[in-house]
């Protein structure tokens, strides 16, 4: 997948302001994340704050110099004009170039709009090619504009020394682990590695009021590395955060393997069950009762939290979950729809609503469209009790590869449920009505939803008596 695709920066309302810290591939990240927005047929600014080297100033096909004069808007335009990109610096010395100053690019994202630019890219701080690093006291240096940071490191930096020669600033990132500052034996674990990307003094560092944090994990190639970097982002999607898994430089049609947020259940408990004359939520199949199943296999699957949404049935539903209340503590929570009798619709937009405003775990909050802290939503039946954990489990992975949509395949039929769905198409779940649930954003676009292979017997629905013989 493309850093585009997996940033969701196609069609920004407004210009992104994109900074990039850390080792391990940032000015690689950088550059790639140009090239996709030119190629999309945008326009994008590339700054420093910091110092680059001459070789990255020649990346560019326009340099442009700001010191203390005004911008050159008009020099900007017609550069723009021309390549769709430039690359605005300082002082250019005899082996670096210098950036400038944060302020300069605040300037520079207020006239931003004006010049139809897309995005402005920022290389905020330097680490001397080491694929890891804490930042200095004057690190990073990151403009107030700045709305998405992106802290990268390198997976060959895991299992190495905490020494001068595999990370920069060794004895600042020993501090912020609490080791000892002389400690140049411990190595490096995954836990770490996820715990300083997000430290207030590591990667968060300077993290502008109402920005996003999404850390990049880099040099993926291998078998090995990848395995390592699932292990990073599963301690980051734990505590809330999303992540990227990428091999940046090797393949620049698709440089982002994976991606990682914790992700969302919803299990859809409100209805009246009309059909069944009485509350189909309750009925037993192979000895457990149908609501009780699905929350069970939706706490089996990969999400982090499990939303169950009641409604007619809210006081014996929340008797019989009880239990399960009670072993999976936050992870799992009820919510009520008051407007249950309305259809499923109502229940989508109150699962939607409750993910999107609620403080359902801890971390930072996603910016830039209404997942608060969500990737994704998973929304799953009580009506459905063959279901099982490994295609919910499947779905969860089409995501992480990139899909926006996933739901079944069976008898070459795409089916409706369970079904995933991308944070970024959360406010057209919103606009649902009636008791169609989400089957016509499905239908919309049904050419982007990736299918899961399913047997049609795990899908049967259980609607009335005579389907419980």
């Amino acid at each position: 997948m493309q850093l585009l695709n997996a940033l969701n920066l196609h069609t920004p309302t407004a210009p992104a302001v994109v900074a990039f810290v850390g080792g391990g591939g940032k000015s690689s990240a950088l550059f790639q994340l140009a090239n996709e927005i030119v190629a999309a047929g945008h326009r994008v600014i590339i700054t420093t704050t910091t110092n680059i080297s001459p070789d990255q100033m020649q990346r560019e096909p326009v340099q442009i110099t700001v010191a203390d004069q005004p911008l050159p808007i008009a020099a900007l335009q017609r550069a723009l004009d021309q390549h769709k990109r430039c690359l605005v610096i300082g002082e250019v010395q005899a082996y670096k170039v210098r950036g400038i100053a944060p302020e300069r690019v605040d300037q520079l994202v207020a006239q931003a709009a004006g010049l139809n630019v897309a995005a402005v890219l920022i290389e905020a701080d330097g680490s001397r090619w080491l694929p890891f690093k804490a930042p200095a006291a004057h690190e990073p240096v990151l403009p107030t504009s700045t709305t998405l940071l992106i802290p990268v490191m390198g997976l060959d930096a895991l299992g190495a020394p905490i020494d001068d020669a595999h990370v920069h600033r060794a004895e600042q990132v020993r501090r912020l682990l609490g080791l000892a500052p002389d400690d140049a034996t411990t190595r490096l674990t995954p836990q770490m590695v996820a715990r300083l990307l997000v430290h207030a003094q590591g990667g968060a560092k300077a993290l502008p009021a109402g920005a996003r944090l999404l850390p990049l994990l880099n040099k993926a190639e291998t078998v090995t590395r990848l395995a390592s970097a699932r292990l990073v982002a599963h301690q980051l999607a734990g505590a809330g955060y999303g992540s990227l898994i990428g091999a940046v430089g090797v393949n620049p049609a698709n440089p982002i393997i994976e991606r990682w947020s914790p992700l969302a259940a919803v299990v859809l408990a409100a209805g009246q069950s009309r059909r069944m004359g009485r509350a189909k939520q309750l009925e037993i199949v192979d000895g457990e009762a149908m609501v009780v199943r699905a929350v069970r296999t939706a706490l089996q699957s990969e999400a982090a939290t499990v939303l169950v949404v009641t409604g007619a049935y809210a006081d014996a539903v929340a008797a019989l979950l009880s239990p399960l209340l009670a072993e999976a503590g936050d992870r799992l929570r009820l919510v009520h729809n008051p407007d249950w009798q309305s259809g499923q619709a109502s229940s989508i937009r109150t699962a939607i609503q409750m993910l999107s405003a609620s403080a359902l775990l801890p971390g930072e909050r996603f910016k830039g469209h209404p997942g608060a802290r969500f990737g994704a939503a998973l929304f799953t039946p009580t009506d459905q009790p063959f279901a099982p954990a490994t295609l919910l489990r499947q779905l969860i992975r089409h995501w992480r590869s990139g899909a926006h949509l996933a739901a079944p395949l069976a008898d070459g039929e795409m089916r409706g449920a369970p079904a995933l769905f991308d944070a970024a198409l959360w406010p057209e779940l919103l606009t649902l009505q009636g008791d169609v649930g989400a089957r016509p954003l499905l239908q919309k676009y049904r050419a982007e939803v990736v299918t899961v292979p399913t047997p049609a017997e795990l899908l049967r629905d259980i609607d009335t008596p005579q389907d419980l013989v």
